[in-house]
C-alpha cells in the first residue's frame, strides 16, 4: 500500500489533518486521543511492519 492510498483509508475512517511536522503530517480522530503520523512520501510503499502498526492503530487498537 502506497502512503496516499493509506492517508485516503484514514480519512474514510474519521482521521483528519491536523498540522505539518518535519516529515509528516500529523492527524487525529475526534473520538481519540492519540495522533497518527503519515509521511509525506505518497508514491512510496509503506514498509510491511509499519503498516501493519498503523492499520492497528486506524482500526482503533493502540
Amino acid at each position: 500500500m502506497k502512503w496516499k492510498e493509506f492517508e485516503k483509508l484514514a480519512r474514510k475512517n474519521g482521521w483528519y489533518f491536523f498540522r505539518h511536522g518535519a516529515r509528516h503530517d500529523i492527524y487525529r480522530h475526534p473520538d481519540r486521543t492519540d495522533e497518527m503520523q503519515i509521511e509525506r512520501h505518497w508514491a512510496q510503499e509503506i514498509r510491511p511492519k509499519l503498516q501493519k502498526k498503523l492499520m492497528n492503530q486506524l482500526e482503533g487498537g493502540e
